[in-house]
């Protein structure tokens, strides 16, 4: 059941109950449904070219706004891009000429989210450059939504064509609001250090990127080998830190100091001790309200140099411990791609990563799920669940294609075809929530930095609305959380960026809702009335951040005459 609050309206029945769990991943299942869903994708580089073994990766999005996830995935050149639209039944059907995504060219990493606010979703691709030659820098592409209809491509206008101005480079990229003024701004990544290619970018709001690197990171990322960033907020002020895992033991925990800029807190963190960081997640693995970091790296029996995956269990204040052999999660062969997701629907995060290499040790190496135990680990049943992937295995996506309630998964693969897992877990109840920014312009589109936490028997389990880059990929965004056997959850809050709450009591489980934001609700019932006056006045006494209705920096008159227009507006 799709619901969309505010006015609850019910759009479109499309669930199917959990009448039961699955006890940490006993009886879930997944089954290969690439050729009966119509997702033939090979990535491949032209015949001739010399291929770049890293490569391969796609993205999720609704993008033609119709409540089913579509699926972007790159060809790598010697086949085009293609755009796989969500039919509803099951099935895809690729439509990458009709939208104008069919390049053929060297493509590297996909990131989606909405640019422009306009309430469609974006697409920004790094690429080394057209299938034909030459390579080299100013090659990264931005498709613009043109209304659920097709794309048009504006990277060069929009100042996000460069990253590296000196060369062939670009990975993984991430969209998020670090200044908190309701738009998306994006980081790309770079591997080669010495071609300058890790970039942050600020939206300016009129369509335009600005290069914001130097003045906002307070130090040289020269050295950065850089393959996989994300936006998130880790310490609770809002303000989302910098998170990229980096090859050759340049990983970084770059912290939000809420002011437009970053400081490099790696080594006071405990993070950055992955010897060879490619891909990344993150999530709350032990339902502390805290998010943690994964990081995918190569684990060699014969190297001591070589760390392992890395786990590291956020202990707040910008602190963690790195946990991944204590909690069984270290070995994972050549690591790239690594997806955190409760897949069982028992209420316990778990982990899916992909893997391979050329060298013997790792030639067909196969994909790892990492199973959620509750405080005792995590147990690996990728083969006991039919998750039987090998082969030179980069990026890794999930999402909920045919909107039942649990998480699927996409894996990418260097020269090799793209494959759809679908989870055909019987059981086990859920909630999905996506996020709208309503009428509040402080809140980036979608919700992007929202957190979203439901407590279910005095029990609570948080989510948070990223778009970061797994490795070279996107997944879905929107927070699922499942529960067992539970039927009804207590009670489900968002905080959304600007600082405002959400509450809702006695949600009824298996539905996806769609929760969006309104400026002037400060009570967080969903109804503006007499209570958000007094609210606001209270934040407006208190100089909250919660009350700078028109994002200046100063909470005065101005927000006051503000929040009186927001009051009439009422909620969407």
């Amino acid at each position: 059941m799709l619901i969309r609050v505010g006015k609850w309206s019910c759009l479109a029945l499309v669930c199917v109950c959990g009448a039961g769990g699955s006890a940490h991943g006993q009886g879930l299942v997944f089954s290969d449904q690439t050729a009966a869903a119509g997702v033939v994708c090979v990535y491949r580089s032209p015949v001739g070219m010399m291929a770049n073994p890293m490569l391969a990766g796609a993205a999720a999005g609704d993008f033609d706004g119709d409540g089913w996830q579509d699926l972007f995935a790159l060809g790598g050149g010697d086949g085009p891009d293609l755009l796989f639209m969500n039919n509803g039944d099951g099935t895809f059907t690729e439509q990458g000429a009709t939208w104008g995504v069919d390049r053929r060219h060297l493509g590297s990493g996909v990131a989606v989210g909405d640019v422009n606010g306009d309430g469609w979703v974006d697409v920004y691709i790094t690429s080394h450059g057209p299938a034909d030659g030459p390579s080299g820098p100013g090659n990264h592409l931005l498709y613009m939504n043109q209304g659920g209809t097709g794309f048009v491509e504006n990277a060069q206008a929009a100042g996000l064509a460069y990253a590296s101005p000196a060369g062939t480079d670009g990975f993984g990229a991430s969209f998020g609001d670090y200044d908190l003024d309701g738009d998306l701004d994006l980081i790309v990544c770079g591997w080669v250090s010495s071609s300058g290619g890790n970039r942050l970018f600020a939206n300016d709001g009129n369509g335009v990127f600005t290069d914001v690197t130097k003045q906002a990171i307070l130090f040289n990322l020269i050295d950065l080998h850089g393959f996989s960033p994300r936006f998130v907020d880790t310490d609770g002020d809002m303000y989302p830190e910098i998170l990229i895992a980096a090859d050759f033991q340049t990983s970084l925990y770059l912290k939000n100091n809420g002011d437009g800029t970053f400081s490099d807190m790696t080594t006071t963190s405990g993070t950055g001790l992955d010897s060879n960081g490619m891909g990344a997640t993150v999530g709350d693995f032990d339902n502390n309200g805290l998010i943690d970091w994964y990081v995918t790296s190569i684990h060699d029996d014969f190297l001591t140099d070589r760390s392992g995956n890395m786990l590291y269990m956020n202990q707040g204040s910008d602190v963690f411990v790195e946990s991944s052999v204590a909690l069984g999660v270290n070995d994972g062969g050549w690591g790239w791609g690594a997806v955190a997701e409760d897949f069982d629907n028992d209420g316990l995060l778990d982990i899916a990563e992909t893997n391979g290499w050329s060298s013997t040790q790792f030639f067909n190496e196969r994909m790892y799920l990492f199973m959620n135990q509750g405080g005792t680990g995590f147990v690996d049943q990728a083969q006991a669940a039919g998750v039987n992937h090998t082969g030179q295995g980069r990026g890794l996506l999930s999402f909920d294609y045919d909107n039942d309630g649990d998480r699927d998964l996409v894996v990418l693969t260097n020269g090799g075809a793209l494959e759809l897992y679908r989870n055909d877990l019987v059981g086990g109840n859920w909630l999905r929530v996506f996020l709208d920014r309503g009428n509040d312009w402080r809140v980036a589109p979608g919700g992007i930095g929202a957190k979203v936490a439901v407590t279910v028997g005095g029990q609570t389990q948080t989510r948070w609305l990223t778009t970061g880059s797994n490795y070279l990929s996107q997944s879905e965004v929107s927070a699922h959380f499942g529960f067992g056997v539970v039927g009804v959850v207590d009670e489900v809050v968002v905080t959304w960026p600007s600082g405002l709450e959400r509450r809702m009591t006695n949600v009824g489980v298996d539905q996806t809702l769609v929760i969006s934001a309104c400026m002037a609700d400060y009570s967080g019932d969903g109804v503006v009335g007499m209570s958000d006056l007094i609210g606001f006045m209270g934040m407006f006494d208190l100089q909250h951040r919660a009350a700078d209705i028109n994002g200046d920096g100063f909470v005065d008159v101005l927000d006051f005459f503000g929040f009186v227009g927001a009051y009439a507006m009422g909620c969407p």
